[in-house]
């Protein structure tokens, strides 16, 4: 299993400029993610959204599930260019919709994520696209089927006739 974290003392004051975290991304619950730091960390960007997003330098904290998740609900195609995306006021609002539904839910268990109490997450169960490929989409009144491609080494789940934009 992949273990995220470290340790290090540092002043408050300096712990901007601490070569681990000088480089991050607004969080994207915090205050400083919004539209508009999006939009323009997305000027120019010929990468896929999908990989745009994952990009700790753009926005600190999101993982790969959530981005497929956030994307689906945005209805955004994520192998659409960063740089192309029009909707990003949707796309930061359904981040911070997606990220808040899996902190009550106590994150994701998929394998062996437990929470510090010991008990298993449970937003596993609220996943409309990632990990369903092959099952019907569950945007209401679209007949798609999810499906998955490898992007950035990654698997990518979504649903080709509804995340068009």
């Amino acid at each position: 299993a992949r273990r995220f974290g470290m340790m290090d003392l540092i002043a408050s004051d300096r712990v901007g400029e601490h070569k681990l975290l000088a480089a991050l991304g607004p969080e994207p619950l915090g205050n400083d993610f919004n539209a508009d730091v999006l939009a323009a960390a997305f000027v120019g960007k010929r990468a896929p959204v999908k990989a745009a997003l994952l990009d700790q330098s753009i926005v600190a904290g999101l993982g790969n599930i959530y981005v497929c998740e956030a994307l689906w609900r945005a209805g955004i195609d994520p192998r659409r260019l960063a740089g192309e995306v029009g909707s990003v006021d949707l796309l930061v609002r359904v981040i911070r919709e997606v990220l808040s539904e899996a902190i009550e839910a106590g994150g994701s268990s998929l394998r062996d994520h437990r929470q510090t109490n010991g008990e298993l997450g449970n937003f596993q169960h609220a996943f409309s696209v990632y990990g369903r490929e092959g099952e019907a989409c569950r945007t209401v009144g679209c007949s798609g089927i999810v499906g998955r491609i490898v992007q950035s080494g990654r698997s990518t789940f979504y649903c080709e006739t509804c995340q068009i934009g």
